[in-house]
């Protein structure tokens, strides 16, 4: 009897821890809930805030990643902060924009992969480097092409101009905004006055690894040298190579009037910075948030333009104040250079091949004369 009792006694305390376990679970998944419940809806009020924030700028909310190959002090850059300015402005803070100037994500063709694979959404850098890919901007480059800055920056803001932008677009993916200006490309060298193609035989110029240059400086004379832009100043220095071409503002920028006492206003080529975006992201962009990108581009564009041609007086007087003998060609002489590269337009024309006609292409350059 004993051992029934205390059998039935086990079994009453067992049924007693059960009952009160199960009480201390539902109240731990019921606090669980309630946190789960709490979090959810604190999430939901982050969005919520945030959503009605974008609803009232009608804007989206990210930002804009943007690279740059020349220093803080640059019109270009100058050109990016203004664009920064207008977007953080008119977005009221919904769209942010980060500018990362002076290469630190890279130059050149870098900086147009890093667009074109979306790791910088957009950045700077002049059209040469696209000739990697197409040779639709190579026209831009054709010698003694575009008589002054007015005449060039027609060409590009014409039908032509955009219809050149969309075809790299399309076979790149990366889009150029705006045509801004790196500058009129001068020659200089460390040996001799140079006023003819007769004067620069024997030279070693150094040119940009694009073989429109290198039949350029051949044609007129040169001997090209490929280099990269960073081995420059040292190869001047050593004299490795005994000149260069590049417009005023690089020249001054980057001191080569230190090492290179003679300069010829050649003119050769119009030398056209790219602003450049993701064309992927920037189809995908909001109708209103890619208006503001046109705009503010717009804008930066114009005053990019107006600020190179300050710049390049400045950096003119500062080559000049360094003692850099200048020779300004009369048009008879710049005549001379410019017959002596004909036959580079015959080679472009049989090797290259842009995807606009040539031929269409130059009878917009004069018509816009």
């Amino acid at each position: 009897m004993k051992k029934f009792k205390r059998m039935i006694s086990l079994v009453l305390v067992c049924l007693m821890v059960a009952v009160m376990a199960a009480g201390c679970g539902s109240a731990s998944s019921s606090s669980s809930n309630e946190a789960s419940n709490t979090s959810a809806a604190s999430s939901t009020s982050t969005a919520s805030s945030s959503d009605s924030s974008t609803e009232e700028s009608g804007y989206g909310s990210f930002t804009i990643k943007v690279g740059g190959t020349v220093p803080e002090t640059h019109p270009i850059t100058k050109a990016q902060y203004l664009f920064e300015e207008i977007v953080e402005r008119e977005s009221g803070g919904s769209i942010q924009v980060e500018v990362y100037p002076n290469a630190q994500l890279g130059t050149g063709r870098e900086m147009i992969e890093a667009v074109q694979m979306g790791n910088v959404d957009m950045g700077e850098t002049t059209l040469a480097p696209f000739s990697s890919w197409t040779d639709e901007f190579s026209l831009l480059a054709l010698p003694f092409l575009l008589d002054d800055r007015e005449h060039a920056f027609k060409v590009v803001d014409s039908d032509i101009g955009k219809k050149m932008a969309d075809n790299v677009a399309e076979i790149t993916g990366v889009r150029v905004l705006g045509y801004w200006e790196n500058g009129i490309r001068m020659l200089t060298n460390a040996k001799r006055p140079v006023r003819s193609p007769e004067d620069l035989n024997g030279m070693k110029i150094r040119v940009m690894e694009n073989p429109l240059y290198l039949n350029l400086f051949t044609a007129i004379g040169a001997n090209p040298t490929p280099m990269a832009f960073g081995e420059l100043y040292t190869a001047l220095q050593q004299k490795t190579i005994d000149g260069q071409d590049n417009p005023y503002a690089i020249v001054a920028t980057n001191k080569f009037y230190e090492i290179q006492p003679y300069m010829t206003e050649l003119g050769h080529v119009f030398d056209f910075t790219g602003f450049l975006v993701n064309e992927e992201w920037y189809q995908a962009l909001s109708a209103k948030d890619r208006e503001l990108i046109d705009s503010a581009a717009a804008e930066a564009t114009a005053y990019q333009r107006e600020q190179a041609a300050l710049y390049s007086e400045e950096a003119k007087q500062t080559v000049l104040d360094a003692g850099v003998q200048i020779e300004e060609l009369t048009s008879d002489e710049r005549e001379v250079f410019r017959e002596a590269s004909a036959s580079v337009y015959d080679w472009f024309r049989e090797e290259r091949k842009p995807v606009t006609d040539m031929d269409e292409f130059l009878d917009a350059v004069d018509a816009l004369r």
